[in-house]
């Protein structure tokens, strides 16, 4: 991968082709990647400060995430050296330890808006700035990346865009820690330039951008290192450079420096694992992987194709990377073939015999990929020749098919070896394997069109096998994430082969950047969506009223530190997540919690509060807890389900502190444990 994705040779080292203007650049590409973002996410730059963009579930828990990392990092950095002691055990699902590790640590993030933290102490404010952060940087590492390995300027800012607003992030907008992917092309960038120039400031850089990818997101820690480790193995091995002992040991020093910062991030992970978080079924890893026609599939909110792609219906089925991007890789692996056989020239073709053995040796390939392709897309197929009936079912057949004819192909013709040969040193090459690794990695332990299976293990089922922390990962189909980055950066190399052609660049890449935003937007996006609760009511749709925070968690932050909050009603989601955004206004331990995992003790004290005709042993399971407080918001029952819950407190001795509307503020009484009947 030491040759340009667009021609046969590499440009010089961060060249940049005579046809792009100066003035693209990092600062200029970032400023519009910044635009763009504010534009596409409309109109939540109107209301950072107290709006959620897209839903009122995962955004919320993650704005609590980010205000507890954060706030646990400035009372650090402030002189409280204790501040982390507790970090891991957060104050939800008490007394419930490593409550933290039930979700995402978003420590990355937290530091990226620390000082917005310390100013404002606003979870909204914090949490928004994150979320456009990640198309901006997104944008920002790729075009580094591709200009690095194009030197086209123009070029690389479009493939930033292709990767920074690739359709696939629409559906995962509600997941801050998905849309945190931006360190990759860092990494990359870093990587390339330390293979190219020896320079130890760029492969720190890239330690530094890999740590924060795997404090960034749990998904990304384990489906970017073995992304990672092929891309280097193949820059090595391409640039005969196994010997080079220091530079491996440089890599190998990376390698080791990033598990270092990572596990103590890891560790309570595996702790919760050992506890009570057993492996994720692999019935549950299948339901949440991509299928084939999730590529496909579009997002409904999408301008151009959302009404028109909708491939497959399923959990994490939307998929789909853009069109623009797709043509412009297929002109850039293209372009390198052609490449290749240019360089290749001077091969001779095959005469006799092995003239006729290179014909069936080709005539195989095409005979099964097109098997293949049949196979993939009907089912199978099957008809009789003579006394003889042919079936074709398996694509696990047709693939070894394939590989046994491409191998006699090779061995056949030393034109085509010489072709493939160098074809494979040419950075396109590397790329589109990458890619397709990417791909059918997030098709998970099974290949599925249209719900159909055609393989029934694929190489993701030997991952979660075989590999630790696979077998811990729900969604294999946030792959789509890495294939997005590398599809990318194909189109970088595309579009660079198609600008050096053109005296108008500029004009070119506009209408290019135009095309994909048109099939790539989703705006206006949202803000403060009604959730439904199910059989209660809603909360109300906004977070903060005219006096701001709702008084009761106000007055909740002037009790006692070791105060225990619960709050009924208890166990509904939309409720729940609530109680925990508002939590980072009084910190103290919340016997409610909303996250991608629950204790066994909560679940148990779900199924004792839901029953509204609230048995005793909804009252023990507080007490246990260690409740010393109750808000019950009345708002949320039918008025006469509000008067039951209201007399079951009294009826157990809780005492009335304070009314606020539809709030009610109880105190358990000093012997709670012996008032329950």
């Amino acid at each position: 991968m030491t040759a340009s994705t667009a021609d046969t040779t590499s440009p010089a080292a961060g060249a940049t082709n005579s046809s792009t203007l100066p003035l693209v650049n990092g600062w200029s590409a970032a400023l519009l990647y910044a635009v763009l973002a504010a534009a596409l996410t409309w109109p939540l730059g109107t209301a950072l400060e107290s709006s959620i963009p897209w839903d009122m579930g995962d955004p919320l828990l993650n704005s609590w995430i980010l205000a507890w990392s954060a706030d646990h990092l400035w009372r650090f950095l402030t002189g409280e050296w204790s501040a982390f002691a507790g970090y891991w055990n957060a104050n939800i699902f008490h007394p419930a330890p490593l409550a933290l590790a039930y979700s995402e640590h978003l420590f990355a993030q937290a530091v990226q808006i620390l000082p917005i933290w310390a100013l404002t102490k606003n979870p909204v404010l914090c949490y928004n700035l994150v979320f456009l952060s990640s198309f901006v940087l997104s944008g920002l590492g790729t075009f580094l990346f591709v200009r690095r390995i194009t030197g086209h300027a123009h070029a690389a800012l479009a493939a930033g865009i292709f990767y920074a607003f690739a359709p696939y992030r629409i559906p995962q907008f509600s997941h801050v820690q998905v849309l945190s992917s931006q360190w990759m092309p860092f990494v990359l960038y870093g990587m390339r330039v330390y293979l190219d120039t020896g320079r130890r400031p760029a492969l720190a850089g890239a330690t530094a951008a890999w740590i924060a990818q795997n404090l960034s997101c749990g998904y990304y820690l384990i489906f970017f290192a073995p992304v990672l480790a092929i891309y280097v193995a193949g820059e090595l091995t391409l640039r005969h450079r196994w010997r080079d002992w220091r530079a491996i040991a440089m890599l190998a020093a990376s390698a080791i420096v990033t598990a270092a910062a990572t596990y103590p991030f890891l560790a309570p992970y595996l702790e919760l694992r050992r506890l009570e978080f057993p492996p994720r079924p692999i019935e549950e890893v299948r339901a949440f992987s991509a299928d084939l026609l999730a590529y496909v599939t579009a997002h409904p909110t999408q301008w151009l194709w959302g009404a028109r792609l909708r491939g497959v219906t399923k959990a994490e089925g939307e998929a789909f990377l853009g069109f623009v991007p797709m043509a412009l890789a297929v002109v850039g692996i293209a372009r390198a073939i052609t490449g290749a056989v240019r360089a290749t020239s001077s091969h001779g073709y095959e005469d006799g015999w092995r003239r006729i053995a290179v014909a069936l040796a080709a005539a195989a390939v095409v005979a099964s990929v097109a098997v293949g392709l049949i196979v993939l897309l009907s089912g199978g197929i099957s008809w009789r020749v003579g006394l003889y009936r042919l079936r074709a079912s398996s694509l696990s057949t047709a693939c070894w098919w394939t590989a046994a004819s491409v191998t006699a192909l090779l061995v056949a013709s030393r034109r085509v070896r010489a072709i493939a040969m160098s074809f494979a040193r040419m950075d396109a090459a590397g790329f589109a394997i990458l890619l397709l690794v990417a791909v059918v990695l997030s098709f998970g332990p099974a290949i599925q069109v249209g719900g159909r299976t055609v393989v029934r293990e694929a190489p993701y089922l030997l991952l979660y096998k075989w590999v630790p922390g696979f077998d811990g990962l729900r969604v294999p189909a946030r792959y789509a994430m890495v294939a997005a980055l590398w599809l990318s950066v194909l189109a970088g190399g595309g579009l660079a082969a198609l600008l050096r052609k053109s005296s108008r660049s500029a004009v070119v890449t506009a209408a290019v950047i135009g095309v994909f935003l048109a099939e790539a937007g989703a705006a206006p996006l949202p803000l403060d969506p009604v959730t439904p609760a199910g059989s209660l009511t809603a909360p109300r749709r906004h977070l903060f009223g005219r006096g701001g925070v709702p008084a009761v968690y106000r007055t909740i932050a002037t009790l006692p530190a070791d105060a225990v909050i619960a709050e009924l009603p208890f166990g509904n989601p939309t409720w729940d997540v609530r109680y925990v955004f508002y939590s980072t206004y009084h910190w103290r331990p919340l016997v409610n919690g909303y996250s991608g995992g629950f204790p066994r003790q909560f679940l148990g004290t779900v199924g004792a509060l839901t029953d509204l005709r609230l048995p005793d042993v909804g009252w023990r399971r507080l007490v246990a807890a260690g409740t010393t407080h109750v808000v019950l918001h009345k708002g949320a029952y039918a008025s006469e389900d509000a008067r039951r819950v209201e007399a079951w407190l009294a009826e157990h001795g809780a005492r009335r502190l304070a009314g606020f509307d539809q709030d009610v503020l109880f105190q358990f009484p000093p012997t709670a444990a012996d008032v329950a009947p």
